[in-house]
């Protein structure tokens, strides 16, 4: 693979628990003897190549069972944010802010009491605009599974989050310019009040960075509906920006880190640049990584062949073969120490550093700190690597898109997301690659009727119908 892959600036994945990330790194090189493995402008040397977007969550902390915002919330989350920023491995880095609103919606905080922390999430925004690149607005969608019994109607969803929308359209420019429009479209009723909210009322004027949510929803439409879903709220907001002569954006997915998402990201990007010159930054967040290392203990790794493969890193599987060339553990080491020597990290020794320590009750065995810190760096840079040779792929393939050859175009996608599954196809990966041609042409079109028409056929079911009717609720 080509080694320019090294040093290509930061990639579009937004590591999510910011915090988490800079503990661990900072505790090791200041209290575990990390000086001598690598420092912090070695460490920042490796992120602005690597991953430089971390996201960091103003509902941090809220309490699921008191209900209740602690009296020095804004404090709190404004000092974890100091440590962030204040790290010296984080310098240049941009911090993107969760509003929390999706804690919110799913419980945390009571629904009489969601007025009161949409005018204190604002405030902390104000107060903090020096601090952050990117926030996000504080949107309040039902949850999958909880709605019913935190909202009382889809109207009091409408009210609530025009309540906070309204307050953010209000916010001073150097702050307004920082905040992400989040724009929602999972079920008819949530396409209705987003779409009048972004049509009718004008809240979105003003913005330069949207995202959209709903993707990692528990829902079984993802399946169904034959187009990568999140081009239906792409598709409006492009068409948005168009209608403003807006001709470069940023637009997160909330969610949308698997391995082939990363693909549709950077082949939506291509296309649309090329059908309607305008330049879309697509970013995307997930902290699944640190579950996947910490608990699931399997890491990324590339076989020879170009699959990606979910290495099991187990205590117990590391002298099993991966692929015929070598060992899990010497895979391992070998990984670690390529990156170690593009960014000038030390350099691993099996000796000196085994991947497993046996605990001092000599019961079990846990990461060895070292190998721990290096391994969630290469885990991270991995969706660089893999944004870069998806950008390769893409000049590519592109072209049998444009000359109409779809069966030659959907085969050579295919190919590539089996080598992203692990070398498995499944019928919902299937589906998706099939639905990418229509999901193009949505984005070209830009048709608002046909969307509606998706979500009305596609995603009735998920509108709860008690909550539609009603008369006006109370906040």
């Amino acid at each position: 693979m080509n080694r320019d892959i090294w040093n290509r600036g930061g990639g579009n994945f937004v590591c999510a628990g910011g915090d988490c990330f800079v503990s661990l790194l900072g505790r090791f090189i200041d209290n575990f003897g990390g000086n001598e493995y690598l420092d912090d402008n070695k460490v920042n040397n490796y992120i602005l190549n690597s991953i430089d977007k971390y996201l960091y969550s103003y509902g941090t902390g809220l309490n699921y069972k008191t209900k209740k915002m602690a009296p020095k919330h804004n404090e709190r989350i404004a000092g974890e944010i100091q440590k962030i920023i204040s790290r010296p491995f984080m310098k240049n880095t941009k911090l993107f802010i969760d509003s929390g609103g999706f804690q919110v919606a799913m419980g945390a905080v009571e629904t009489k009491d969601m007025p009161s922390f949409i005018e204190k999430y604002h405030n902390f925004l104000k107060e903090q605009h020096t601090n952050y690149t990117y926030a996000f607005n504080l949107d309040l969608p039902p949850g999958p599974s909880s709605a019913s019994s935190i909202f009382e109607s889809y109207q009091q969803i409408e009210n609530l989050n025009r309540l906070s929308y309204q307050t953010t359209s209000q916010l001073p420019t150097e702050v307004k310019d920082k905040m992400i429009y989040i724009h929602h479209f999972r079920t008819p009723s949530l396409y209705d009040t987003w779409s009048k909210f972004l049509w009718d009322e004008n809240l979105a004027d003003g913005f330069k960075n949207f995202a959209t949510g709903g993707i990692v929803a528990n829902l079984a439409t993802d399946i169904s509906i034959p187009v990568i879903i999140y081009v239906i709220p792409l598709s409006e907001i492009l068409k948005y920006a168009i209608s403003k002569e807006i001709k470069s954006f940023n637009f997160h997915v909330l969610g949308g880190a698997n391995f082939i998402d990363v693909f549709y990201h950077k082949l939506f990007s291509y296309h649309i640049k090329k059908v309607h010159d305008v330049n879309v930054n697509i970013t995307y967040d997930s902290s699944a990584i640190f579950k996947a290392l910490a608990i699931g203990r399997f890491i990324p790794a590339f076989k020879e062949d170009g699959t990606l493969s979910k290495m099991d890193i187990k205590s117990n599987n590391l002298h099993l073969r991966f692929e015929n060339t070598m060992t899990v553990q010497d895979k391992i080491f070998s990984l670690l120490n390529e990156m170690a020597e593009h960014y000038n990290f030390k350099k691993l020794d099996p000796t000196i550093d085994p991947i497993y320590k046996v605990n001092t009750e000599g019961k079990g065995a846990t990461l060895n700190r070292s190998v721990h810190m290096y391994l969630i760096c290469h885990t991270l840079r991995t969706y660089r690597q893999l944004e870069i040779q998806c950008e390769n792929l893409i000049e590519e393939i592109y072209p049998l898109y444009e000359q109409g050859k779809q069966l030659e175009f959907d085969e050579k996608c295919y190919e590539l997301a089996k080598k992203f599954n692990q070398g498995k196809n499944t019928k919902k990966q299937k589906s998706k690659i099939a639905s990418l041609f229509k999901s193009l042409q949505i984005l070209t079109n830009m048709d608002r009727d046909y969307n509606k028409h998706l979500i009305h056929k596609f995603m009735s079911a998920d509108d709860i119908a008690s909550m539609s009717a009603g008369g006006m609720p109370k906040f």
